[in-house]
């Protein structure tokens, strides 16, 4: 097995999940060749996969052992054979990486009566009421660490985190609040955590996600020319 830096470094913002990958705690390496690499993204355990030819995609699709099982997956026009060896998904969402590409901490700016701070398990519903995930998974992004923008008044103005797999996410800005800065301010508060852990700062946007699009390229993200799949089977 190959070192998987020389193959994943080549194009940076494409492979940054990867990069990061290596870096996180719980990680395994399952795939790393010429033409192409395969990891185990930390304790949680998508997979992350990117294969030069059609025949490295089958090779690393022939590794997955679970039945059930989520993965990003590189390039776009391989997925058929990734699909022909697991089977169809019962769904797939397109996205754009974005990474920071640099070890500079970002300005922190601060905002008039707002306060930038942890979440704790007391906004566990509020959390759970304006973002459309599993409470379980939401108490689990909280236990490792969210941040909560409060107004003077001690409400929660917005929030952002971390997913299992380590990209920055679940921001969110209550409509009244939008248009003050604060969405920047939490990913530039976010940003700098990670950097200060030693990892890659990175995320997915959405295909088609304009406004998310412009908040990454504001905060100084790079994003990649080509896009990187998600994959949820049947769960």
């Amino acid at each position: 097995m190959k070192d998987p830096k020389a193959f994943l470094e080549k194009d940076f913002a494409y492979h940054a999940d990867m990069l990061d990958a290596l870096l996180a705690e719980g990680s395994e390496i399952i795939y790393s060749e010429d033409d192409g690499v395969m990891v185990k993204m930390g304790k949680w355990g998508p997979y992350a996969i990117s294969a030069k030819t059609e025949e490295a995609m089958e090779k690393m699709a022939k590794l997955i052992e679970e039945k059930r099982y989520m993965a990003v997956v590189r390039p776009f026009k391989f997925l058929p054979k990734l699909f022909e060896i697991k089977g169809k998904p019962v769904e797939i969402m397109p996205c754009y990486q974005a990474a920071y590409p640099s070890d500079e901490r970002k300005e922190e700016k601060e905002i008039p009566e707002i306060t930038i701070k942890p979440l704790t398990m007391e906004q566990l519903r509020f959390v759970c009421d304006h973002y459309d995930d599993d409470e379980d998974y939401i108490k689990s992004r909280i236990e490792y660490g969210m941040l909560g923008a409060f107004d003077e008044n001690g409400n929660c103005a917005g929030f952002i985190g971390f997913h299992g797999e380590g990209s920055m996410g679940l921001l969110t800005v209550l409509p009244e609040y939008r248009r003050k800065g604060i969405g920047i301010a939490l990913e530039a508060k976010n940003l700098n955590r990670r950097l200060s852990e030693g990892r890659i700062p990175f995320g997915h946007v959405v295909v088609g996600n304009e406004k998310s699009t412009g908040l990454q390229n504001k905060i100084g993200m790079e994003f990649s020319e080509k896009i990187v799949t998600w994959i949820f089977s049947d769960f």
